[in-house]
């Protein structure tokens, strides 16, 4: 009789787990709407998910490759500026040595030679800032419009009313629950997406 209880407490103990595991698991991945009926009328409680940006950015291949493809770029720009003003000072320092022997027309060409070139690089400079903050506004739009897209059809069934951005740094929430957090499903998805389109 002890071996029959023992034996039916194990299985119920074994059923228990089970249907906490299936009721858990399957509420985040198939979360749906939740319905109550108040005067009458049937209205939909919102339900509020969000994604930790700071996890995101750190494992979405996609920013991942924006982000070192924009940070290349960046030190390519720097390394040119300092080529060209190393060459500059260069130059300036050679005119420094010559203007002794140099007359005053020879010494005010050269003079206006080197401010030719010192405009040039500030062109250049500007030039390279403005197309920098361009290409990445135009990562960061591109970025946005993925999550979007994806959170659309991540959300088809209409179970979130918000998918919310969270980040420690910026602290745009105070409080989140980690039970809506659904960062890893988004990452997952976005991530085998990604990958797609690379093939």
């Amino acid at each position: 009789m002890k071996n029959i209880s023992l034996a039916l407490n194990t299985v119920l103990f074994l059923l228990v787990g089970i249907l906490f595991y299936l009721h858990f698991s399957s509420k985040k991945q198939t979360a749906t709407p939740q319905v109550i009926k108040t005067d009458g009328k049937n209205i939909t409680v919102p339900q509020i998910a969000y994604i930790d940006i700071d996890s995101f950015q750190t494992h979405y291949d996609y920013f991942k490759t924006g982000k070192a493809k924009l940070e290349a770029k960046q030190k390519s720009m720097e390394s040119e500026l300092e080529r060209s003003m190393s060459a500059f000072q260069a130059e300036y320092n050679s005119l420094v040595q010559k203007a002794q022997t140099m007359t005053e027309e020879e010494g005010m060409a050269a003079q206006q030679k080197l401010m030719e070139k010192q405009q040039k690089i500030e062109e250049r400079k500007q030039s390279m800032e403005m197309q920098f903050m361009k290409e990445t506004q135009d990562f960061n739009v591109e970025l946005q419009e993925r999550i979007v897209a994806y959170l659309k059809k991540y959300n088809a069934n209409g179970a979130y009313t918000y998918i919310l951005p969270y980040s420690k740094e910026t602290i745009n929430l105070l409080y989140v629950n980690d039970a809506y957090n659904i960062t890893t499903d988004v990452l997952k998805g976005m991530n085998e997406e990604y990958a797609s389109t690379k093939k």
